[in-house]
């Protein structure tokens, strides 16, 4: 029998609702599936690295704000007299 790996659901659901916010096109059913793959991919990670899951690093998607374009985009106007 296998051995039961309790997961912090708190967490993933969290993450999934940041997902949700980062990228709005995703339905939140894709964002919880992300979500648990992350939290799985942090325990499988920590087992193959030796390392306790308290220690193991967080695999959630934290997205770089574009601001290069939008800046770029924000200020079309000043440069072709729209």
């Amino acid at each position: 029998m296998k051995a039961a790996t309790k997961y912090d659901r708190s967490k993933i659901f969290r993450n999934a609702w940041y997902l949700k916010r980062a990228q709005p096109l995703m339905n939140f059913s894709a964002c919880l599936r992300k979500a648990w793959r992350n939290e799985k991919q942090a325990i499988l990670l920590a087992r193959i690295e030796g390392r306790t899951l308290e220690t193991a690093p967080a695999l959630e998607y934290h997205p770089v704000a574009m601001t290069a374009a939008a800046n770029y985009y924000g200020e079309r106007g000043r440069y072709y007299g729209d």
